[in-house]
């Protein structure tokens, strides 16, 4: 269903002058910055959507927006892991926007702790964590129901597509072959 939503004149010129403000704001580069606004915009409406009803759109013959997704982030992950080693190298600041000061700990109290310890700067190390969070696991193996529902879809394996469908049919988030969503392996 298709909302739709009604504009004012002065709504939308509003709009257009924040917009033009906010790019002769960031200089030369405003398009990538304004690319990084749309991305995180959609990806909130996207986050607000109920899980259940975008699962069984996917599992509805959809499956090219899970590996469009998987491919932005893998795309994401290189621009974010190169602008960080050149402010590193440049020995620029690194300033980042922590909203979450106040966050409650869990299991990841250790990982601060430890970052904490290196870093004797709290803030700085919940920030570390953050731009670790969702980063990749090495060595974790591919469980065998992962890798046949991949061979089994993919013409070639491994690739990136392939990896990413056996690990999620390892997690349990999609359907091996079998029919059954369950997890395997390294991943429960």
């Amino acid at each position: 269903m298709k909302k739709i939503i009604k504009l004012k004149e002065s709504d939308l010129s509003m709009i257009i002058k924040k917009i033009l403000s906010e790019n002769e704001d960031r200089g030369n580069r405003y398009m990538f910055f304004s690319n990084l606004e749309q991305m995180r915009r959609q990806c909130d409406l996207l986050l607000d959507l109920d899980p259940e009803m975008v699962e069984s759109i996917l599992e509805n013959g959809h499956d090219w927006a899970q590996d469009h997704i998987a491919e932005a982030k893998n795309n994401m992950d290189q621009v974010f892991d190169f602008i960080m080693n050149e402010s590193k190298k440049d020995g620029m600041e690194l300033s980042m926007n922590i909203d979450d000061k106040d966050m409650v700990m869990s299991e990841e109290d250790d990982i601060i702790d430890d970052l904490a310890m290196t870093e004797k700067d709290p803030d700085k190390a919940l920030a570390l964590y953050q731009m670790n969070e969702g980063r990749k696991k090495t060595g974790t193996k591919l469980c065998a129901r992962g890798k046949a529902a991949a061979k089994a879809r993919y013409d070639v394996f491994p690739s990136a597509y392939s990896n990413g469908h056996a690990v999620q049919v390892c997690k349990g988030k999609i359907k091996g072959l079998d029919g059954k969503k369950q997890c395997s392996g390294t991943y429960c």
